[in-house]
């Protein structure tokens, strides 16, 4: 039995005469949410839904990251006759001077999509709930990252004014038509496969090399020894290239991914791939795998730069590509534009949007203000681009 985190019990039940055969409620009380468990893994598995969409991350990130931050639960569910067919778990919370409201999730740059039933009235059942957080979150700004560009759910927020928008993409690697890895690996391209192979001679000759895949449900132990190491390298990466995300360092974030991938119950099938030189990592990926596909969550290489020059992460990537490939299965690489994903996805991709969605006057002030300062950013990071290239052209 889970030890279940406490809120006042509150289910707000929403009457709408449009949809007679709809009954839409919003609950903001994590005992409820719970009580939810079978039902939600059982429309994620008939929705094939992504990993940002299940129970598992959202019971984990309400308990590791947003109750300890303060913030509030609204969880958006509609029944058809009863049956669960949409849910949306959201969290309210202040940003400064504005109240916000955004997806519950780990707040590590996922996809926002909605879990919905693909039998029942998609669209009609989407529009319900995004008029429930129009309506009844009360907050001054709705925040919805990684949106997918031409979506259902896009195009609603595509109906409002004064957005708040930047965009970024997520390469995707469609294996499922594929017939055989040799025929794959011909579409890679000859000398891709050459350098592919040398990198891996080369580390081979390092030292002891070993490829390995691990459960960290079967062995919580070294998985969590492997993500300890992976933290680690992220630190060390974000310091040299000046980025410095809050979930790098994060107490809360590193509870949630402890918890979340050897939990025992979790839907989803979890594992870590690294690659190994006398026992001791030098290249990691953590992949969740859904019905029709895996969801790549996070990669780490070694900062060393005996083992960087020979890309350990481009060997790994092979390593557990074909095991992929075996299981017919697409891969989801996330957001991002890095050269290894646009490589193995051959440069297909969803493009992506985040919105920042103003329903009031401080709300519209406040988004205004953020268009301002990411344009601001983005001119002076243009500016310097352009500096630092003129004594190369000299």
């Amino acid at each position: 039995m889970r030890l279940r985190s406490l809120t006042d019990l509150e289910m707000t039940p929403l009457h709408t005469d449009d949809f007679v055969d709809r009954r839409c409620s919003v609950i903001s009380d994590i005992n409820q949410m719970t009580e939810l468990e079978s039902e939600w893994n059982e429309l994620w598995l008939k929705a094939k839904g992504s990993f940002y969409q299940s129970y598992s991350v959202s019971y984990h990130s309400w308990n590791e990251i947003s109750r300890p931050a303060g913030r509030s639960l609204f969880c958006i569910v509609i029944r058809e006759n009863g049956k669960l067919v949409l849910v949306f778990p959201l969290v309210r919370y202040r940003n400064g001077p504005c109240s916000m409201v955004r997806p519950l999730g780990p707040d590590a740059a996922q996809t926002t999509d909605v879990l919905v039933d693909p039998q029942s009235d998609y669209r009609r059942n989407i529009s319900l709930a995004w008029q429930t957080i129009e309506h009844s979150s009360k907050v001054d700004i709705i925040r919805m990252p990684f949106v997918k560009v031409g979506s259902f759910l896009d195009q609603l927020i595509n109906n409002r004014r004064n957005l708040g928008c930047e965009g970024d993409i997520a390469p995707f690697a469609d294996l499922q038509d594929q017939t055989s890895w040799d025929a794959y690996a011909k579409i890679i391209g000859a000398n891709s496969r050459q350098q592919l192979n040398r990198k891996r001679k080369r580390l081979s000759e390092l030292g002891k090399f070993e490829f390995v895949e691990v459960d960290p449900v079967a062995d919580p132990t070294y998985a969590i020894e492997l993500m300890e190491w992976m933290f680690a390298q992220k630190k060390i990466w974000s310091e040299r290239v000046g980025k410095h995300g809050p979930w790098i360092t994060s107490k809360d974030y590193r509870s949630f991914m402890y918890n979340w991938i050897t939990d025992p119950d979790n839907i989803q099938g979890m594992r870590i791939y690294a690659i190994l030189i006398d026992k001791a990592p030098i290249a990691m990926k953590l992949a969740a795998y859904g019905l029709s596909h895996m969801d790549l969550i996070i990669a780490a290489f070694h900062s060393d730069p005996q083992y960087a020059k020979y890309s350990p992460g481009f060997v790994l990537d092979e390593f557990w590509m074909k095991i992929v490939f075996e299981k017919r299965l697409n891969v989801d690489f996330g957001a991002g534009n890095e050269p290894y994903k646009l490589f193995w996805s051959r440069n297909v991709k969803n493009d992506l949007a985040s919105y920042h969605i103003p329903q009031t006057l401080i709300g519209n002030t406040a988004t205004r203000l953020w268009r301002l300062k990411r344009g601001t950013m983005a001119h002076l990071a243009e500016r310097r681009k352009r500096q630092t290239e003129l004594p190369k052209a000299a």
